[in-house]
């Protein structure tokens, strides 16, 4: 029978599992959540090219900090200026002025 703490345990078991399959084929593998009932547990995996970027929160970022936004409608090239941190998401400025609200986890420091 699966329960909530069988599924904690569950992902932590697989992070640990993981870790060679990370080395030996140079990917960052993620385990998305976790829907289970009493029979099976279902998620989603996913493998990207490249080592894993670190999770950030707001309180990692300064007022002034240069940042990239990770987002396929942002060029990765493009460089931002944090003007504003709020509580669940910051306000950045580009080169020509534009102002974008994001979410400090698609935010990559400079």
């Amino acid at each position: 029978m699966i329960n909530k703490q069988k599924v904690v345990e569950f992902r932590s078991e697989f992070e640990k599992a993981v870790k060679q399959l990370e080395e030996n084929f140079g990917v960052a593998i993620s385990l998305g959540t976790i829907s289970f009932n009493a029979n099976e547990l279902r998620t989603k995996m996913t493998a990207r090219v490249g080592k894993a970027q670190p999770k950030l929160s707001a309180s990692d970022f300064a007022v002034g900090d240069e940042v990239g936004i990770n987002h396929k409608k942002i060029n990765k090239e493009d460089i931002f200026t944090i003007i504003k941190i709020n509580n669940k998401n910051i306000k950045v400025t580009d080169s020509d002025g534009a102002r974008f609200t994001v979410s400090p986890g698609l935010l990559i420091k400079k």
